[in-house]
């Protein structure tokens, strides 16, 4: 015998909704998890490199604008040293925004299952 065009749909449609809940933790942690993890690395590492703190490293104890006296030299290893506290400091805050985003990916689904449990046992 055949069965109607929406029961049949509807078993299909409970069926996928079943298994992409089941598979759902799964996908989470493998490659959900690879791909923010390099998500997060891409990012600071652009980060880096758009704050330019390897080529600042590479020219702090050259001189600027060519005044190569020591006056000059002094002046331009300071204001360099300076800048470089800076973009050190937006770095390292970048840096940390990455990492809670990372950690905050890991354990989301725990604290949601650990929030349903508890609300459900109560």
């Amino acid at each position: 015998m055949t069965e109607n065009i929406f029961v049949k749909t509807f078993k299909t449609l409970a069926w996928d909704l079943l298994m992409e809940v089941l598979y759902f933790p799964i996908w989470w942690y493998s490659s959900g998890l690879k791909k923010t993890t390099l998500a997060v690395f891409a990012n600071i590492k652009a980060t880096s490199r758009n704050l330019a703190l390897g080529l600042l490293f590479k020219n702090l104890f050259k001189p600027m604008y060519g005044q190569s006296d020591k006056v000059g030299r002094a002046i331009s290893f300071f204001m360099r040293l300076i800048l470089l506290g800076a973009k050190l400091f937006v770095f390292s805050l970048f840096f940390l925004f990455y990492w809670l985003i990372l950690i905050f990916w890991i354990v989301t689904p725990i604290l949601v299952v650990w929030q349903l449990w508890r609300n459900l046992m109560h």
